[in-house]
């Protein structure tokens, strides 16, 4: 027995391991010596910019001058904002723009933000649709580097780089743009190995003619990069496309927004599951196996290894491994705990734990048949 659950031990050890170290370390040498370059030119084909939004009464009409005065074409440039069933005066902010620049789409329901996204589809004309989030700015070259990736026909989707802005030093914020950090070197090995396993929501462009309606219960900005490369083509990602967004300084509301992305990603997963298919997609399979099921599946693989080195405590190895995981988690709390204090160093552990909980949440959530399709805006 003993000699057992040493065997599942260092199995779920080395499993972590991998996900948060080998790889992104392996990913990334693949990408130096086997990258794929994206054949961009300066291209003007008609864009539609779609915004989903749901009581965004404070923030849409920044957003919509943010739109505006964007780099691009004259007149290769329209705005459809698919209104959730808002009932906070969203609506007849929208309404007081030109509507043969900006049109408004109301979606009644709450049917939540793929939804609204296919709606939206049904009435957009631009060649390319640019999705983005009511609270994200973009940078005014953003539209021009977004439409050189369609130059190459390889490409479906190009995504944004966002950059996430703290407006404070707590540690949720802090966590949240250091994790992000490192989800961003991730994707650019990601891209360059071929395609990305989904964008960032806040902003991506799709070839209108490539885009598939998605059920309302998944993640659009994950699927996405699902049923492009089902067709053979490639997500990638553009560094030059900058877009901005808060981070989240309370710890409930990260929580909630990771748990809300897991719920509807593991759904996702299992809806898509023939692209976890080696045979049939290669690396790409590979990727969504290391970056999503396993990455969602840590805190299972954690919770075995913990109770297995805890078994194994009479060696003084794994008293020692238990002991530093006990370390982790405490080192995670007192940073949750300390949170208005400015908790330093423990910030990363805090953060480390909350994406762990989070998706044991969302897998228990999603045990239970819960499903996640509106949303409330947070910032």
């Amino acid at each position: 027995m003993l000699l057992l659950w040493q065997v599942v031990f260092w199995l779920c050890a080395c499993v972590i391991v991998y996900v948060y170290a080998g790889y992104p370390f392996v990913i990334q040498c693949l990408a130096r010596f086997m990258g794929k370059g994206v054949a961009r030119a300066a291209i003007r084909p008609t864009v539609t910019v779609v915004v989903a939004a749901y009581n965004e009464a404070r923030g849409i009409r920044a957003k919509l001058d943010n739109i505006s005065s964007l780099q691009y074409s004259e007149g290769l440039v329209d705005v459809i904002v698919t209104s959730d069933a808002s009932s906070d005066g969203t609506d007849e902010i929208v309404k007081t723009y030109d509507p043969a620049r900006v049109r408004l789409v109301r979606v009644e329901g709450r049917r939540g933000k793929t939804a609204c996204q296919n709606v939206a589809m049904q009435s957009a004309t631009g060649e390319i649709v640019v999705f983005t989030d009511a609270t994200t700015r973009i940078e005014p070259h953003a539209l021009i580097a977004l439409t050189a990736n369609f130059a190459d026909q390889s490409v479906g989707c190009a995504a944004g780089s966002l950059v996430y802005e703290t407006t404070d030093q707590s540690p949720t914020g802090a966590g949240g743009a250091a994790y992000w950090s490192y989800q961003v070197r991730l994707r650019r090995a990601e891209s360059a190995l071929g395609s990305l396993v989904g964008v960032s929501g806040c902003l991506y462009a799709v070839r209108r003619s490539a885009y598939r309606d998605i059920a309302p219960e998944l993640i659009s900005d994950f699927v996405i990069a699902l049923h492009l490369r089902e067709q053979g083509m490639r997500t990638v990602l553009e560094p030059a496309a900058v877009c901005f967004e808060e981070t989240l300084a309370q710890a409930g509301q990260e929580l909630a927004m990771r748990v809300r992305v897991a719920v509807r990603t593991i759904y996702a997963l299992v809806a898509e599951r023939r692209l976890l298919n080696p045979v049939r997609y290669g690396s790409f399979a590979w990727q969504l196996w290391s970056h999503k099921v396993l990455r969602y599946a840590s805190p299972l693989f954690w919770i075995v290894a913990l109770g297995t080195s805890l078994a194994l405590a009479a060696k003084p190895l794994y008293l020692a491994l238990f002991s530093l995981q006990i370390v982790l988690i405490a080192a995670g709390v007192a940073g949750f705990l300390l949170q208005a204090k400015r908790p330093g160093l423990l910030t990363k552990p805090y953060y480390f734990l909350l994406t762990n909980v989070a998706s044991l949440l969302a897998i228990l959530r999603y045990l239970k048949g819960e499903r996640i399709v509106a949303w409330k805006p947070i910032r």
